[in-house]
């Protein structure tokens, strides 16, 4: 998967510019992306786990250099988590609400979480290029609407395509929505949860409490309590 999404961004003219963090930038500087693999455990624990930590210490490095000073405003994460069942992860309670988390999560970076399964990513080797991904979604846009998940490599398709900040949906692009439905109908509560809780905080003491992350922590607990919203 990490291999599809690189090679899209290639094609849409982002180079590599840290390999540590595998950061891709285009030639104006103006947009900044992070691909990086967690497993499910550690999407699940994504703010306690010490991998999110070393991209933060990392990210914050390059954010102080000249050459990248608009970085922090103009960055988002891909996180890639490969699951046995797309149909069964999706549906998993846990697991929706750490992906409602992550990516509602604004702080240091944009978050985008992409599920895939490794029986998926043959299908889409030779797609990751824009005409070809979209060619592929609309061939089979009337299908995804019956059963989203009538195929792992549409699903995956589908997925990158929505979340790809640079890419057009075909014209029926709304039928995603049944997607995000599942885990975002409880959105307006939670976006409301999360700002009461970002005006709480002080951009220094989040800083210290995701460089030191800690469940004990007063504002990392509540949090990971907010989750409960989808429960």
């Amino acid at each position: 998967m990490e291999n599809i999404i690189i090679n899209l961004l290639k094609h849409n003219h982002f180079d590599c510019i840290n390999t540590d963090l595998n950061l891709y930038t285009n030639q104006l500087k103006s947009e900044y992306f992070m691909v990086r693999q967690y497993s499910q455990e550690e999407l699940n624990d994504f703010f306690e786990n010490d991998k999110t930590s070393k991209i933060i210490d990392e990210f914050e490095k390059q954010s102080r250099t000249q050459r990248h000073d608009n970085i922090k405003k103009n960055t988002s994460l891909f996180i890639l988590v490969e699951v046995e069942d797309l149909k069964t992860a999706f549906e998993d309670d846990k697991t929706q609400r750490s992906i409602l988390l992550v990516e509602e999560d604004y702080y240091y970076f944009r978050k985008f979480v992409l599920l895939y399964t490794s029986e998926g990513i043959s299908d889409l080797e030779d797609k990751a290029a824009n005409d070809a991904l979209y060619n592929y979604l609309e061939s089979n846009i009337d299908t995804f609407e019956d059963n989203m998940f009538f195929s792992d490599s549409y699903f995956m398709a589908m997925e990158i395509g929505v979340k790809l900040p640079f890419f057009t949906l075909p014209e029926k692009d709304d039928i995603y929505q049944s997607i995000e439905k599942q885990y975002h109908d409880s959105m307006d509560e939670l976006d409301n949860r999360l700002r009461d809780f970002y005006n709480k905080y002080s951009d220094d003491e989040l800083s210290n409490s995701l460089k030191n992350i800690a469940q004990e922590d007063e504002s990392i607990s509540e949090l990971l309590q907010i989750g409960e919203l989808l429960l």
